[in-house]
C-alpha cells in the first residue's frame, strides 16, 4: 500500500465542498486539499485563508495544469466539460452528480475514462453509506422480490442547511450563470424531444435529488430493464412504475419542495414472505447512516421486525475513503461514469413515458 497523499483540487466551492468535501478532506489521512477553484474570488480567499490552501484559482483550466493536484472533485453547476477535461489533464475524479445533463454529453465520457486509466467516480455518496451496504446484505437473503417501492419527498432542506455557516461571494458575473443555465436548458429539451421538453423542470428533478435513489436501486438490482408507466404528479413530482431484473415492478414517488417537516427517503423491497426497507437520512446529517429494518414472517401468521445496527458514519467521508483505496490499490470503484449514464437514460425514458407535453 502506498502512502502518498493524494493532492485534491476543489473545482466549484459552493454549498456542498463547504459542508461536506472540505471538511472531511481535512481531516483524512492519504488526502489533502491541494488548491481551490470558484469563479469567486471572495469564496476562494476565504476558504483558502480557513483551510490554508495557497494555490487558488478562477478558472478550473490553471488547477488542471497545476502538478501538485493529483484529483479533483468537480462540485460545478455544469459537469460533463470538465470530467472531459479531467480526463485529459491526467486527473482522477469524483464528480458530483448527475454526470452530465443529458445522456448524449455524458456517453463519450465513459470509453475516454476506461482509455485513459484514471479513476473516475460519480458522487452517489449514498452508495458508500455504512446502512445502504448492510441493507444490501439483507436484500440478498430474502431472494428475488415480489415488489420493490423507491420513495423520496425530500424534506426541509433548509433546516439542515441551518447546521453550517457558507462562505457566499457577490462577485461573480450574473450574466455569464444565465447563459450558462440557458444552454443547459436548451440540451436538456433537445434531448427530451419537442413532446416532452415542457417536463424540462421534472427531468431535472429527477437528475438533482432523484438521481441519488435510482443509483441505489441500480446498486441493488442492476440497470433498470424497462418503464412501465410515468405520471407529472406536479411541477416538481411525479410517479413511475419501472422494471429491473427478472421482470420485478418498481413503484418510483420523487418529489422535491414538498417541505415535508421531516425527512422522508427510502427503499423498501417485498420478498415472498420477508421484507427489507432502508431508510435515508438527510445527506447534510454527518455521522449517521441509513436505519435498515427487516421484517420477517413466521408460522401461522406470525411476524417479527428487527432494526440492524451499523456503524454511524459520514456517507461523504466513506466515499472518500472508497476513492482513495481505488487510486492507491486498484479497488474497482462502486459509482462508475457508466452507471451515471445509465441513470441518465433512465431518466429521459421516465420522461418520454409521460404524456405529451410541448415547451
Amino acid at each position: 500500500m502506498t502512502t502518498k497523499s493524494i493532492g485534491v483540487g476543489i473545482i466549484g466551492c459552493g454549498e456542498i465542498a463547504q459542508l461536506m468535501h472540505l471538511p472531511i478532506l481535512k481531516e483524512l489521512p492519504g488526502l489533502h486539499i491541494a488548491a481551490l477553484c470558484d469563479l469567486s474570488c471572495k469564496v476562494v480567499d476565504r476558504l483558502g485563508d480557513e483551510y490554508g490552501v495557497a494555490r487558488r484559482y478562477t478558472d478550473h483550466r490553471q488547477l488542471f495544469a497545476d502538478a501538485g493536484v493529483d484529483a479533483v472533485v468537480i462540485c460545478t453547476y455544469e459537469h460533463a466539460s470538465i470530467v472531459d477535461e479531467a480526463i485529459a489533464a491526467g486527473k482522477h475524479f469524483i464528480v458530483e452528480k448527475p454526470l452530465g445533463f443529458t445522456p448524449q454529453e455524458a456517453r463519450p465520457l465513459v470509453g475516454k475514462l476506461q482509455a485513459s486509466g484514471l479513476v473516475g467516480m460519480v458522487g452517489y455518496m449514498k452508495l458508500h453509506d455504512t446502512g445502504y451496504r448492510a441493507g444490501l446484505e439483507q436484500i440478498a437473503r430474502i431472494g428475488r422480490p415480489k415488489t420493490i417501492h423507491l420513495h423520496n419527498l425530500a424534506g426541509r432542506f433548509d433546516r439542515y442547511q441551518q447546521l453550517y455557516t457558507q462562505v457566499r461571494g457577490d462577485d461573480v458575473d450574473q450574466a455569464l450563470l444565465a447563459r450558462s443555465r440557458e444552454a443547459v436548458n436548451a440540451a436538456i429539451e433537445a434531448a427530451l424531444g419537442p413532446d416532452h421538453a415542457g417536463y424540462r423542470d421534472l427531468y431535472l428533478t429527477l437528475l438533482m435529488l432523484g438521481s441519488h435513489n435510482l443509483s441505489v436501486l441500480r446498486g441493488a438490482f442492476g440497470t433498470a430493464t424497462q418503464v412501465d408507466y410515468a405520471a407529472p404528479i406536479g411541477p416538481s413530482h411525479l410517479l413511475s412504475v419501472i422494471r429491473v431484473g427478472d421482470d420485478v415492478p418498481v413503484k418510483v414517488e420523487i418529489a422535491f419542495g414538498a417541505q415535508y417537516e421531516w425527512w422522508d427517503e427510502w427503499l423498501a423491497v417485498h420478498g415472498e414472505r420477508d421484507e427489507v426497507r432502508i431508510d435515508f437520512k438527510n445527506p447534510y446529517v454527518r455521522n449517521t447512516a441509513a436505519t435498515v429494518r427487516v421484517k420477517e414472517a413466521g408460522g401461522e401468521g406470525v411476524t417479527s421486525e428487527r432494526v440492524i445496527d451499523t456503524v454511524p458514519d459520514t456517507s461523504f467521508r466513506q466515499q472518500w475513503l472508497h476513492f482513495l483505496d481505488c487510486v492507491c490499490n486498484g479497488a474497482a470503484p462502486r459509482s462508475t461514469l457508466q452507471g451515471g449514464l445509465d441513470d441518465l437514460e433512465l431518466a429521459v425514458a421516465i420522461i418520454k413515458a409521460m404524456p405529451p407535453k410541448a415547451a
